[in-house]
């Protein structure tokens, strides 16, 4: 079990999201969502930059894949101290960064940016993009996925559910992220909407949390824990069948 630490990402949470995306893992699809947001990247000895890191699962997963060194960076504290706990690999490198904030990393640091599903907590997302084009090398990429909006305000159900993730969120669209990552000088960019791969591969979790898996999260978790989780993923599945939650990819180029 996690250690009882205090962050967004509490404990019982942290427990939660590895029982259903695997040790390590705080975002949908494991391993290979790794591998394919990375696919036709040549990452052998490449020094990436991981923003948004958890707890390291995604950075073993970018070494496996290639890359010389990993630097990977969160805002929590706490995460990043489970992280440097969990893995000991002197290829990767955690550090804490503040939210909001320049990174405190040199112009073209980096080969490669990497980002899996953390960005949507991020409010400033242009700043933070200009701040990813300054850090890149010339010719260097950008590939990550997020958890988009769809172009309406939030109905009740998806309040309800960001009330059940009891995380922040501020989500943008995939469009906007485009146009903002033309508009900073980014070249070769790529869209993609993984909204309908997520609708069905959330519905087999919410199958799994109330049959294979309800008796490990018993035990992990507690039956109010439990019961809280089901019905967060109940909800999930409504404003992904909505279109109000948008999981999507991004690919870009440095020129």
């Amino acid at each position: 079990m996690a250690d009882q630490i205090s962050h967004d990402y509490d404990t019982t949470m942290l427990d939660m999201l590895q029982i259903i995306w695997g040790e390590g893992y705080l975002s949908p699809g494991g391993p290979q969502a790794v591998r394919e947001i990375v696919a036709g990247i040549d990452l052998a000895g490449k020094r990436v930059l991981d923003i948004g890191c958890g707890i390291g699962g995604l950075d073993e997963m970018l070494v496996e894949l290639g890359a010389s060194h990993v630097t990977a960076v969160d805002v929590a504290a706490p995460l990043i101290a489970l992280a440097r706990r969990r893995v000991a690999d002197p290829r990767i490198a955690f550090e804490v960064i503040e939210p909001e904030q320049a990174l405190p990393f040199a112009n073209a640091s980096f080969d490669v940016v990497f980002t899996k599903d953390a960005w949507l907590h991020v409010i400033d997302k242009r700043a933070l993009l200009g701040e990813v084009h300054r850090v890149l090398k010339p010719g260097g990429r950008l590939a990550g996925g997020d958890w988009m909006k769809g172009p309406e305000p939030f109905s009740a159900d998806m309040l309800y559910f960001i009330e059940l993730e009891g995380i922040p969120y501020h989500p943008t669209t995939l469009a906007e992220y485009g146009l903002m990552l033309h508009q900073l000088g980014f070249e070769d960019v790529k869209l993609v909407d993984i909204n309908a791969w997520y609708r069905d591969l959330a519905r087999q979790e919410l199958a799994r949390l109330k049959g294979e898996l309800f008796g490990v999260m018993t035990e992990k978790l507690g039956a109010e824990a439990r019961d809280h989780f089901v019905e967060d993923w109940r909800m999930l599945t409504v404003v992904l069948d909505k279109g109000e939650l948008r999981p999507a990819r991004l690919w870009a180029r440095k020129p």
